[in-house]
């Protein structure tokens, strides 16, 4: 027991993914943080409940629980309306296991937003616990699932009768910030904006690279390089287009694509009628925690394309591993990088531009090696997993003193 005046040093982090994936890391890096900064931490997900729930696999800690089927069934396979009705029927198993919490134990509540979820913010407010909100979409956002014409207002009507009431919502991006008090009338006075991040431990500019990969030989060459899901929206026809330019200005570059997607056999057939298949290396999927290996052997890495809104994750692993960025210069691009500071950024959807700026970068190693350095002190200084976590407990202790005044 804790000793009579002390403050809750426990925190319950509430998500409800599968933990897979970039937000799979990010729960990892924040739950972690936590624990290093004194916090017990207990994570309820539809996997797990209770302080051994570990969310990732490829992170310390015991693996999770598998999806059970019926999860697995309704995640690919659900029509959208069926999938919803899910969503909303697991307030009522998210409440049933909120009821055994004892609330003057818990410092606050952590939530990962999710569409259709209402259960922790209305059992925190019964309750008086603070609650955290970490916002990377609204049910207005443009997503991969396409939400249902059906309930998509209802959705909406959901989102702007909660987000109002949070005491702290954590916004990954200025754009998404914005989003909020314009179109939820959210109090900006209650929003932190906290974009992604990398854990600058793992990511280690000191790892050593792979010297071939899938047979073909990195040594000795310029290396382009992409990781991420090959999708529609992550652009990776831009990045052959732009290669077009590039290879004819710096001879000895290759591309090197790390990941896979329904987008694959698309870019591998662009790539083959280039006329420079040879210099497109698929080295397909790589398990997180592998990932620094493929990263040592980048000489750049490249963000073809991103959404307005959301912190894509891949920067913050390029930038740990002290390589220079290319990336659009789209809002949430901007809240990380300064151009031709700690990263370069091109005009979104210009592959002429894009093929312009990495000739640019690659063709001077002075200049190479200073932008992959300051990128390399934005994450040990500023956009590392417990720095943001700090801010989250300041901002929280912050929002329970004024509750208090």
């Amino acid at each position: 027991m804790k000793p009579a005046g002390r403050a809750p040093m426990r925190v319950l982090y509430i998500h409800r993914t599968q933990g897979r994936g970039v937000e799979g890391v990010h729960i990892d890096g924040t739950v972690n943080s936590l624990r290093e900064l004194g916090y017990d931490v207990d994570v309820l997900s539809p996997l797990a409940h209770g302080t051994a729930a570990a969310t990732s696999a490829e992170h310390a800690g015991p693996s999770p629980r598998k999806p059970s089927r019926l999860t697995s069934w309704l995640s690919r396979l659900a029509p959208e309306f069926v999938f919803e009705l899910a969503e909303i029927a697991y307030n009522f198993v998210g409440r049933r296991r909120l009821g055994s919490e004892r609330p003057a134990e818990i410092a606050f509540l952590y939530e990962r937003y999710a569409i259709f979820a209402w259960y922790a913010h209305s059992w925190a407010r019964r309750h008086r616990v603070l609650h955290v909100l970490e916002v990377n979409y609204t049910a207005m956002s443009p997503l991969l699932r396409k939400r249902s014409r059906w309930l998509r207002p209802l959705a909406i009507r959901r989102d702007r009768s909660l987000l109002p009431r949070v005491d702290v919502v954590v916004a990954v991006s200025s754009q998404l910030r914005d989003h909020l008090v314009r179109d939820y009338a959210v109090d900006a006075r209650r929003i932190v904006v906290i974009p992604n991040a990398a854990d600058p431990a793992a990511f280690d500019p000191g790892t050593p690279p792979l010297e071939r990969v899938n047979g073909v030989s990195l040594r000795d060459r310029q290396v382009i390089g992409f990781v991420g899901t090959f999708s529609p929206w992550h652009g990776l026809d831009l990045l052959v287009d732009s290669f077009l330019q590039t290879a004819a200005r710096i001879r000895d570059a290759v591309v090197l694509l790390v990941g896979d997607g329904p987008e694959r056999s698309r870019i591998e057939r662009i790539a083959r009628g280039s006329g420079l298949a040879s210099r497109f290396v698929f080295a397909g999927e790589v398990r997180h925690r592998d990932l620094p290996r493929m990263l040592a052997s980048f000489t750049v890495g490249v963000l073809p394309h991103s959404n307005d809104y959301g912190s894509p994750m891949k920067i913050f692993e390029y930038m740990a591993m002290g390589k220079a960025v290319v990336a659009p210069a789209v809002g949430p691009v901007l809240d990380v990088i300064r151009d031709e500071v700690n990263g370069v950024l091109f005009r979104p959807g210009d592959a002429a531009h894009l093929g312009e700026r990495l000739v640019w970068v690659l063709e001077d190693a002075q200049r190479l090696q200073q932008i992959g350095a300051a990128a390399r002190r934005s994450i040990e200084n500023e956009h590392n997993w417990r720095r943001n976590t700090q801010r989250v407990v300041e901002a929280a202790r912050s929002a329970a003193a004024r509750a208090v005044a």
